[in-house]
């Protein structure tokens, strides 16, 4: 028998109006007034008071009085008085459950949250805390399911509190009882992942990064070739026939001229940076260091490799502005393209303090991928992660070089090249208490992932700059639709609204609290 059966084992359910009449009789006379009593003490007005006040002395044997001049007194703004009426009830009826959910109700509002096992039950189970019956009302199981959630949310039990959940959304799916609290549960998750994430900030290890140097120079490069000035005024639907043109430029002025365009971004970061905080960004615009990039990965610059690594030395607002997801998705191949072949000046770079964690992690990407590309290219590159990994090891935190996150992101590409050989050091890394737990786990876990290894497929494609160009105009029809739906209300087939979830962008923070990017964490999980 699971959780949930378990709770729900020991009675039934029923909807029979006539149930509660039955369990707590009523006189006629006051039976024939209930609906109206009860529109009474909705409204709230102070002369009702008087009248519940005579009610219950006359009938005070029914329970049912005394928790209609609650909720009048609640209504009132009277507060403490319908608090009173609740301790009242439980007093005088102790078998009266909806005497028991008011007073658990009032724990809970106080933040009292001990107190409320003392009234539903060490256990908070229905049957438990009233073994002797075999029946209860749909409203009772729904209310005392309903405070069960909301104390389990409130003390941090979310698992006690997603089974009670998910046994409220089957026997009252459209309840009220049900929209609060499911509303209670969705506000503790997202304070258990703002717990997590400042754990997570509290443990991890960060560099301090070097800021962009901030210049008033505003007047752009002059360029040999005026097809590079287009550069500056097309986005990801840039004319290939363009590329083809600039492809077919001489090739060492069209470096000279694309490395320019890198420098600029670098030189005029403030200029373009000002522009987009006061509202004038555009992809258009923006674009031209992706373009630069690209082209010089295309025709296999690697001259360029000082130049495109000093982008890599800027700060998270200029990847911000000009990079963004690129950095992510396709810096390996831009690497791969053009400094696949000097990769002892790309481990020089990992040595380099105050460098952007995700910079450096698409320099290990490219790593992986040499193994991945180059079997034979092995043994180096098992070599380059253990001088880094021990370049790490004999660092302090005033290096300014140790990144917690950023060894988490390389462990996973050793594990993806199972590099077993790296195992010393891997240990090492973790005894020294530097590495990411979020990313891969602890070391056991490590030494597992490699144990279990297969040859799954962890090679990503070299493809041409064209094909890089179709595959991110799709992100953006991507976006689009999504966003379509995110605002969109579908129907059922019965005809009901379907409300649609909205996406987590790829440089949002991942939903699962770890405080990674969710393109760094849970994307492909």
């Amino acid at each position: 028998m699971n959780k949930k059966e378990l709770l729900l084992s020991g009675y039934e359910i029923t909807s029979d109006e006539n149930f509660s009449r039955n369990l707590n009789p009523i006189p006629h006379s006051l039976d024939i007034q209930l609906e109206a009593l009860y529109e009474l003490a909705l409204k709230g007005k102070k002369s009702a008071v008087k009248k519940f006040i005579r009610l219950t002395q006359e009938y005070p044997r029914v329970p049912m009085l005394k928790n209609y001049l609650s909720v009048l007194y609640s209504n009132m703004g009277e507060i403490e008085k319908s608090h009173e009426v609740n301790h009242w009830i439980v007093s005088e009826h102790p078998d009266y459950l909806f005497g028991k959910l008011n007073l658990a109700a009032e724990y809970f509002t106080k933040e009292e949250y001990d107190k409320i096992p003392e009234v539903l039950g060490e256990y908070m189970e229905l049957k438990k805390l009233y073994p002797e019956r075999n029946i209860f009302h749909i409203v009772e199981v729904s209310g005392f399911f309903k405070i069960s959630i909301l104390y389990f949310s409130a003390i941090g039990n979310l698992e006690q509190a997603e089974i009670r959940l998910d046994i409220l959304r089957e026997i009252v799916p459209e309840s009220a009882d049900l929209e609060i609290a499911e509303k209670h549960f969705h506000l503790a998750q997202m304070g258990s992942a703002i717990n997590s994430l400042a754990n997570f900030n509290k443990d991890s290890i960060d560099v301090e990064v070097k800021k962009t140097v901030l210049t008033n120079i505003e007047t752009p490069p002059e360029f040999t070739h005026k097809e590079i000035g287009l550069l500056y005024k097309n986005d990801f639907s840039i004319d290939r026939k363009l590329f083809t043109e600039i492809l077919d430029l001489p090739r060492q002025s069209l470096i000279e001229d694309l490395n320019k365009v890198l420098k600029d971004s670098i030189i005029r970061f403030n200029y373009f940076k000002t522009k987009a905080d006061n509202g004038n960004f555009d992809d258009n615009t923006y674009s031209f260091v992706i373009h630069a990039l690209f082209i010089l990965a295309e025709i296999e610059a690697t001259e360029s490799i000082e130049d495109i690594l000093e982008v890599l030395r800027q700060d998270g607002d200029y990847i911000e502005l000009y990079i963004g997801d690129i950095l992510t998705e396709y810096m390996w191949l831009i690497l791969y393209k053009t400094s696949a072949s000097n990769m002892d000046t790309c481990k020089q770079f990992m040595f380099e303090p105050g460098i952007y964690t995700f910079s450096k992690s698409s320099v290990s990407d490219l790593a992986n991928q040499i193994v991945q590309h180059q079997s034979k290219r092995r043994d180096e590159i098992v070599n380059w992660y253990r001088d880094v990994f021990r370049s790490f090891l004999n660092s302090t935190l005033e290096d300014n070089v140790i990144d917690s996150n950023l060894l988490g992101m390389m462990l996973n590409d050793v594990l993806d090249f199972n590099g077993t050989e790296l195992i010393l050091e891997i240990e090492e890394l973790y005894k020294k208490g530097i590495v990411d737990l979020d990313a891969c786990g602890d070391i056991k876990e490590v030494k597992k992932h490699f144990a279990d290894y297969q040859d799954t497929y962890h090679k990503r494609e070299i493809i041409s700059i064209f094909d890089v160009y179709e595959e991110i105009s799709s992100w953006a029809v991507n976006d689009y639709y999504d966003s379509e739906e995110d605002i969109s209300t579908n129907n059922s087939d019965d005809g009901q609204p379907i409300k649609t979830e909205k996406k987590v962008g790829r440089n949002d923070p991942c939903p699962c609290g770890s405080g990674k990017k969710y393109k760094k964490c849970c994307l492909n999980k």
